[in-house]
């Protein structure tokens, strides 16, 4: 009887011990993988959960650029290129690093065989955040030739995160 007692403790154990495993699995995901939202121009959602792209920075929601000598509305360029890449499709994301905190993850995002933050920095809408990744300077390297979006012939813009430290309200990143 004990014997019997034994097991059955040991495998209600087991059970709760597998158990607190998955749901740890599931709270922290590898990947993140659901049919993505646009939240910012660097930022989506899949279900109730943001992602920051990981390795970009893109400008801020109230940053503007110049293009020719007026004023250009270049996070709503980023933003649109995002939606364009992302919005609405099935999206996959590999987490790196910590949460941000705000609870945000920071990922690689893939569209199928799409690189979502790769393309936002070869349109040039985009700049690869080396502060946090190198993974995309070749790619900006190439925009900044290709003279495309941020790196127009006649476009003038600050970096997402020199404005956000002298302009934005929110220093969060």
């Amino acid at each position: 009887m004990i014997k019997h007692l034994f097991l059955f403790t040991a495998l209600i154990i087991t059970c709760a011990i597998t158990g607190l495993t998955r749901l740890a699995v599931a709270a922290d995901p590898v990947e993140l993988t659901g049919t993505a939202r646009v939240i910012d121009a660097d930022i989506i959602a899949i279900g109730n959960q943001r992602i920051i792209l990981w390795g970009i920075d893109a400008p801020e929601r109230n940053q503007t650029c110049r293009l020719g000598g007026r004023q250009w509305g270049c996070w709503q360029a980023a933003a649109r290129n995002l939606q364009t890449l992302a919005e609405d499709r099935r999206v996959s994301c590999a987490p790196h690093g910590d949460r941000d905190p705000l609870g945000r993850v920071f990922a690689v995002c893939h569209s199928g065989d799409v690189d979502i933050g790769k393309a936002m920095v070869e349109s040039g809408l985009a700049r690869a955040y080396l502060k946090q990744s190198d993974i995309y300077a070749a790619e900006e390297k190439s925009a900044k030739v290709a003279k495309v979006g941020l790196w127009q012939k006649s476009a003038k813009s600050v970096a997402p995160w020199v404005w956000r430290l002298t302009k934005s309200r929110s220093l969060i990143r």
